[in-house]
């Protein structure tokens, strides 16, 4: 299973980073190919709210787009022993709260790859890695890898 971070799903909107917009929405169609995505529902929230605190969407737009993205995709969320993880990783300071929460969800839902630019490319969690999509020149080594993008 595969998942993405809200920062994809903004950045195949956001025209004001030209590059990270063209690479997030061509990771984003090649996810919509595949059978073995899965959204966190904490995500289909942040996008909404990224879309009128950031974006400064008017508030239908952001509510369309994120139901939009509900209705795409299958979703999981979170439960009690998720939040005691992410508390757990908020307090060494290893993952933000939010994140680490995401990634505990994720990993309870069998998710073993989560694209994300926010956290540390590589970085593992439970039976998950985090790969960041953004390389030098277009989509990264391990997203090209893990969605078998041609170069």
């Amino acid at each position: 299973m595969i998942s993405a971070d809200t920062n994809l799903f903004i950045y195949a909107i956001d025209d004001r980073a030209p590059d990270k917009c063209r690479v997030a929405a061509d990771v984003l169609e090649e996810l919509q190919r595949r059978s073995d995505i899965i959204v966190g529902l904490q995500v289909v929230g942040e996008f909404q709210n990224a879309l009128r605190r950031r974006l400064r969407a008017p508030p239908w737009v952001a509510y369309q787009a994120a139901r939009n993205l509900l209705m795409r995709f299958p979703s999981f969320s979170y439960d009690e022993t998720a939040v005691d993880a992410a508390l757990g990783e908020a307090i060494v300071g290893r993952l933000s709260y939010w994140d680490a929460l995401l990634l505990a969800a994720a990993d309870a839902a069998g998710v073993k790859v989560m694209i994300s630019e926010d956290m540390a490319d590589g970085l593992e969690f439970g039976g998950l890695r985090v790969i960041n999509p953004f390389g030098p020149e277009g989509p990264s080594e391990r997203v090209r890898e893990v969605l078998d993008i041609a170069p």
